[in-house]
């Protein structure tokens, strides 16, 4: 199994507000990352990177993940300490309130990939035939979209796009969606931030993981085009691909 993160500040930014990473517990079993800093907040990034934290301190403490069942349960709870902690931190520092940050955990497993997410930071399953959005956004445009009031083609241009209705660090009650997907030899699954999710159109994410290209190169492609189409948000990619044999 191969796995590639990458985190860019993007062209118009100044601070990087994304976190992330690849993290392993005591079994070697695999955890990754996402979250995403609320731009419009302050101290985004320090929800982020909290957030990234605290959820890689928790799993390295853990061993032989091998249930589904059990690791949908503990990303959930691992979501919602990691809540109580941004919250917590907030309460401590003044300069920190208000923050908040999207989050995508995903641990790997033999046959399975289990997720769970907070905001509208995605997960998608790629192969060589199809590419699907596993998670769905905790926003107001897909809200509208779930209410048939907009269509996905409609929602993709809506000015309310960036406005969530779920993010981790604003609230003591949230919800926690988790899922969970089989997944086959050679097959990817992307993790990302709204900076490449809101600049590549599906076709163009298929189109490059089919590339004669490494997983690192892949990721660096991927980041350069959400920049050539403007790159006025951090973008962040998990990128992994399960080879042929993999014990996972």
């Amino acid at each position: 199994m191969n796995a590639c993160f990458i985190s860019d500040v993007g062209k118009m930014r100044k601070v990087n507000e994304d976190s992330g990473g690849v993290f392993y517990n005591e079994s070697n079993q695999m955890l990754t990352v996402i979250a995403d800093g609320m731009g419009g907040h302050q101290a985004g990034d320090i929800a982020s990177d909290l957030t990234s934290k605290h959820i890689q301190k928790l799993w390295e403490k853990t061993a032989d993940m091998t249930n589904v069942d059990d690791v949908k349960e503990w990303l959930r709870q691992t979501i919602l300490k990691t809540n109580e902690y941004v919250l917590s931190h907030a309460e401590n520092n003044k300069e920190c309130v208000g923050m908040g940050t999207t989050v995508v955990a995903t641990v790997y497993l033999e046959d399975d990939i289990v997720v769970a997410h907070v905001g509208d930071s995605r997960l998608y399953q790629v192969n060589q035939d199809s590419i699907i959005q596993v998670t769905e956004d905790h926003s107001f445009v897909q809200q509208l979209v779930n209410n048939g009031e907009l269509t996905e083609e409609e929602a993709e241009a809506h000015p309310k796009k960036n406005v969530l209705l779920q993010a981790l660090g604003t609230e003591t009650n949230i919800k926690v969606d988790v899922n969970h997907v089989s997944w086959k030899e050679q097959d990817y699954i992307l993790s990302c931030t709204d900076g490449l999710s809101n600049k590549l159109t599906n076709e163009e994410i298929h189109n490059t993981l089919l590339l004669e290209q490494s997983l690192e190169e892949k990721v660096h492609h991927l980041v350069s085009l959400a920049n050539e189409h403007g790159g006025e948000d951090n973008i962040s990619v998990v990128l992994v691909q399960r080879k042929e044999g993999d014990d996972v």
